[in-house]
């Protein structure tokens, strides 16, 4: 599922502290396999990241300055059927980012 996210929750948006304890949870409770992460956080504001799973992929990138971050819930449905972990976790996204707007494409991988 793709999505960009808009919220006047800026400080979300800032830096990448919250994010981190949030996707740990979500990849817990969801029971899936994390093989790795890049997280960056911009001198200026803002941050990119990608969980790298065995079931695919999570990913976020902020854009304080526009109160936006565009998402990828990429969870592979070739050994089972997630694709309710990934409208669970993104409907958890747009609670975490506190989401005024929204615009989602769900492709069915």
């Amino acid at each position: 599922m793709l999505a960009t996210l808009y919220t006047q929750r800026t400080d979300l948006l800032l830096e990448s502290s919250s994010w981190r304890a949030f996707i740990d949870t979500q990849i817990k409770q969801h029971e899936l396999t994390e093989v790795g992460n890049t997280v960056h956080d911009f001198p200026t504001g803002g941050y990119t990241a990608v969980h790298c799973l065995t079931e695919s992929h999570i990913s976020v990138h902020t854009w304080p300055e526009y109160g936006l971050c565009t998402c990828d819930v990429f969870l592979s449905n070739f050994r089972k059927n997630n694709d309710a972990i990934t409208t669970a976790m993104m409907e958890a996204l747009h609670r975490f980012f506190e989401v005024t707007r929204h615009e989602s494409h769900c492709i069915r991988r």
